[in-house]
């Protein structure tokens, strides 16, 4: 284990802790465009039973940078891509907008894997050229978890949560997918694009915010990466006695200082709204806090 893995390793160790604590925090990083190719490509690009070259290892279980590239080639122009090995069992091109036009192609949005009905292209290498049927994607950003992490973040695979970014130029990046399985660790992707926008350093902690108001809206996020939305199950509406029972209600207190301790308290103790009068100051933590439990903060009429 050379110093940087050993950074990264006690970074998790550190991370998956204050995640237990209620403080869930994980690094994302900006993926530039790559591709992955099945060992049919592989030597259809690099000559008969050539194998892929480890150029460097990346930090997700088994993957690794390697030393071949490949050019996309359109109508519109060529582009350079590094391959990531090892061999896959289709070959899959990701790229940012920004590449998709300047190439002229139209790729949806979608998970790692997921090809259905997406558009093919030219890969070349030298002389040798393949063309695939499909494969060509823009990769929705994701969150990587090995079961571990999983269990200490409260999430399981395909659950949708939000990101807040802190910085110059802050933001929430919102339908961030859950992947969790033995072969992930904790890291979130995002594309060159997404990153850029909001000024984001590679490596960059930012809160994960869980509940359900960092869920999609209904078929959003289903829709948006081409898949059929699973059928609506019918909820209950809650008595109006149940809705009071779960109010904390401080609107009569003049002048209440509601501070994110206020509310993770509300929150332990099953509150699910809390009424402040007009003269309430609530800190900028209280709210994000809220908004990470999911708690709905109202403002007494």
């Amino acid at each position: 284990m050379n110093e940087k893995e050993l950074q990264s390793a006690v970074e998790r160790i550190i991370l998956t802790e204050l995640a237990r604590l209620g403080e869930p925090f994980v690094p994302v990083v900006s993926s530039n465009r790559h591709c992955h190719l099945s060992q049919k490509d592989v030597e259809a690009l690099f000559g008969e039973g050539y194998q892929l070259t480890r150029l460097r290892d990346l930090s997700q279980p088994g993957q690794f940078a390697c030393n071949e590239q490949v050019t996309i080639e359109t109508e519109k122009g060529k582009m350079k891509l590094r391959v990531v090995g090892p061999a896959r069992r289709e070959t899959q091109v990701e790229l940012a907008q920004t590449d998709a036009v300047k190439l002229g192609l139209r790729p949806p949005l979608r998970m790692s894997g997921e090809l259905e009905n997406t558009p093919g292209c030219v890969l070349s290498s030298g002389e040798r050229r393949v063309t695939i049927p499909r494969g060509v994607i823009v990769a929705a950003r994701h969150l990587h978890l090995s079961p571990e992490e999983a269990e200490a973040y409260g999430l399981a695979d395909g659950d949708v949560v939000s990101l807040k970014v802190e910085g110059p130029r802050p933001c929430v990046m919102e339908n961030v997918v859950v992947r969790s399985g033995p072969g992930h660790r904790l890291e979130v992707h995002v594309d060159t694009d997404e990153a850029n926008a909001c000024l984001l350093k590679s490596g960059q902690l930012c809160r994960v915010i869980r509940g359900t108001q960092a869920a999609p809206a209904a078929g959003a996020l289903t829709a948006a990466l081409g898949r059929a939305p699973a059928p609506a199950v019918p909820r209950a509406e809650p008595k109006p006695e149940a809705k009071r029972e779960t109010m904390l209600d401080v609107s009569r207190e003049p002048r209440r200082l509601i501070t994110e301790d206020d509310v993770r308290q509300a929150a332990r103790d099953g509150y699910k709204i809390i009424r402040y009068g007009k003269d309430a100051i609530l800190t900028p933590l209280a709210r994000d806090t809220a908004y990470e439990k999911g708690i709905e903060l109202a403002e007494a009429v």
